[in-house]
């Protein structure tokens, strides 16, 4: 899977890809993930809650809040040579929606286009449904215009299942909002690779 010029995986890893590890985020972390965060291009699809500019104090709450839930749902995705490459996690939807939890993720420029989104995103949808098992379904919106994570999410065999018009508005924009869902049995009978 890894190879020569690979770091060691640490035990710490919640799962494993042929591109990189997801695993809790580490103080260390923090450095990198602010350099790699501080990007007006990632800020601009994500909610407003995620900072611009993104600063080493923004990436050290992050991790505090991050690590803080139980169980640990957010982590840092690392490359196989152990450089940290960006972030994803679940958010449990709740009262009728408690069987669906929504992903979302980041990746910092320089590792973007090498295949370590879509990766991460399958390897976090065969650990969710793996870990929770009244786990139904799994949830991404991605906002109009967001060309790069519509090919990770379909790519990650993720199904576009509706827009909502003018749903979004950000940066002074109005914008559709698209919903990808992948269900439990897509994961379990292997149509997800």
């Amino acid at each position: 899977m890894a190879s020569a010029s690979s770091h060691a995986i640490p035990e710490t890893a919640v799962f494993v890809t042929d591109k990189c590890y997801c695993r809790p985020y580490l103080d260390t972390d923090a450095e990198a993930a602010a350099q790699a965060a501080n990007d007006p291009n990632i800020a601009r699809w994500m909610r407003d809650a995620f900072p611009h500019p993104y600063g080493l104090e923004d990436a050290e709450n992050w991790i505090r809040i991050a690590n803080s839930r139980a169980p640990v749902r957010d982590f840092a995705i690392i490359a196989l040579d152990g450089t940290f490459v960006g972030g994803l996690g679940l958010t449990p939807r709740t009262d009728v929606e408690s069987r669906t939890y929504e992903m979302g993720y980041w990746m910092g420029k320089k590792h973007r286009g090498k295949g370590i989104a879509t990766a991460a995103a399958v390897g976090l949808a065969r650990w969710a449904f793996a870990t929770f098992p009244d786990l139904l379904r799994l949830e991404a919106q991605v906002y109009e215009g967001n060309v790069g994570s519509d090919i990770v999410l379909r790519r990650a065999g993720f199904l576009k299942e509706g827009v909502l018009r003018q749903a979004i508005f950000k940066d002074g924009k109005v914008l559709d909002l698209a919903v990808y869902g992948l269900l439990r049995q897509a994961v379990e009978s292997g149509i997800v690779e």
